[in-house]
């Protein structure tokens, strides 16, 4: 007796595997583009550490990216779903290739199905992101490239079905369902383990004296805001807790606004080699420098002084100088915008003499030292804004139990979480 054979399976047309073939190296590309931007979410969210994509002075950056809303679905990073849809693409396109199996009956559809979503969320992000950022993630783009990779290889494969083919295909759209969910399902569950054992040191005891400030009566938490007067996100985050000083109040939280020029301001109280990192990199911003970071912030401490009550609202009148040429702050520009929020710091007033005084420049730096030490406690490169949300019991902050975090949504939710101190 012969034993018998299985019939090859038919050689698949050059265009099917061209476009089978490109959406597996996409797909490759894109699975490590996903996993590393997994990591820097993950690295934002949990480490404190926001190295990875800082884009130098005025280069591609992924901070409004990560700490957008939009960057996480379901609590989960895009990253993370993005992975189960590079894979599950992947694992047709090898089964296509191959030529036989229920998932070879489906990978046609499957691909061009997966595609078309693919692409169609990478043009919804792209454009948010181009409208409402004011720099580009260079790892999103690379992933949005090659998702479209990927359609434009479903597009070379799809064709007519085979009808004939109903039980393969049911059994083929079911496994491939289920290598998305498990892929999905299974880093969903990890991600949020390791959340959950990720920490990171808290901030440094003694504080500084709080200077700009939105109180309550018998404060439960305190919002512990740093920023920098020519930082778009600083900017966008502080606007954000303003317009939410309502939500925190309800919940007993301040706000405490902290400034933090990313530049060395008076070489008497910061020297400029005390301005780096733990590995003694500079830590000072060319953006920050080119644009008198130094001098907004000083005008933001002195509009508090010579206004009490106004200090906050002086400071949005200060970021509102984004919008102008640069240099972002001369002091005639912060006199003609702070004279708005009172008379006192309009020209002719104190202001200038404010500024340029000793008591200033050394609570900036008492600010700018207290942040410095934290980030050299845990590494890596300064990033604004950085808040700690920190518990008050008994009128005592406990640092110990203080909560990182980087934009005004995480925020607003460790505030308003059940059961949060």
């Amino acid at each position: 007796m012969t034993a018998p054979t299985t019939a090859a399976p038919p050689e698949l047309p050059r265009r099917v595997r061209v476009g089978a073939a490109l959406t597996l190296l996409s797909g490759v590309v894109g699975l490590g583009v996903s996993a590393w931007l997994v990591r820097l979410k993950f690295g934002a969210d949990y480490l404190c550490d926001a190295s990875g994509c800082t884009g130098g002075d005025d280069g591609p950056s992924c901070t409004e990216a990560l700490t957008s809303a939009w960057s996480e679905l379901l609590g989960l990073p895009l990253g993370v779903w993005s992975i189960g849809h590079v894979l599950t693409t992947m694992v047709l396109a090898v089964a296509l290739l191959r030529g036989r199996g229920p998932l070879a009956e489906v990978a046609p559809r499957g691909l061009l199905g997966f595609g078309v979503f693919g692409i169609t969320v990478s043009a919804v992000l792209g454009t948010y992101a181009f409208t409402q950022f004011t720099r580009m993630c260079p790892f999103c783009m690379a992933l949005y490239a090659t998702l479209t990779l990927a359609f434009v290889g479903a597009w070379l494969v799809h064709g007519p079905s085979d009808e004939s083919a109903g039980g393969q295909r049911i059994r083929g759209a079911f496994r491939a369902a289920m290598i998305w969910v498990l892929t999905t399902g299974g880093l969903a569950v990890g991600y949020q383990l390791a959340a959950r054992r990720a920490s990171c040191p808290p901030p440094p005891p003694n504080p500084p004296p709080v200077t700009l400030a939105a109180t309550v009566d018998a404060p439960r938490a305190a919002v512990m805001l740093f920023v920098d007067p020519t930082c778009p996100l600083c900017r966008r985050e502080l606007h954000y807790l303003l317009q939410s000083l309502p939500r925190l109040r309800a919940h007993g939280a301040e706000l405490w606004v902290y400034m933090f020029p990313r530049a060395s301001c008076d070489e008497r109280f910061l020297p400029s080699h005390e301005f780096v990192d733990t590995e003694g990199r500079p830590q000072a911003h060319g953006e920050a420098r080119g644009n008198n970071a130094c001098l907004g912030a000083l005008a933001a401490l002195c509009a508090e002084q010579l206004a009490p009550g106004r200090g906050l609202e002086a400071l949005a009148a200060l970021f509102d100088l984004q919008d102008t040429e640069a240099p972002r702050f001369t002091i005639e520009k912060v006199e003609r915008a702070l004279g708005e929020v009172a008379e006192t710091l309009g020209p002719g007033g104190k202001l200038r003499t404010c500024i340029d005084g000793e008591d200033a420049a050394a609570t900036l730096a008492t600010q700018q030292h207290y942040l410095l030490s934290w980030v050299k406690a845990r590494g890596g490169r300064v990033s604004v804004p950085q808040a700690f949300v920190v518990p008050i019991v008994d009128e005592a902050l406990h640092l110990g139990d203080a909560m990182p975090a980087t934009s005004a949504g995480k925020i607003l939710k460790l505030v308003e979480a059940p059961g949060s101190k």
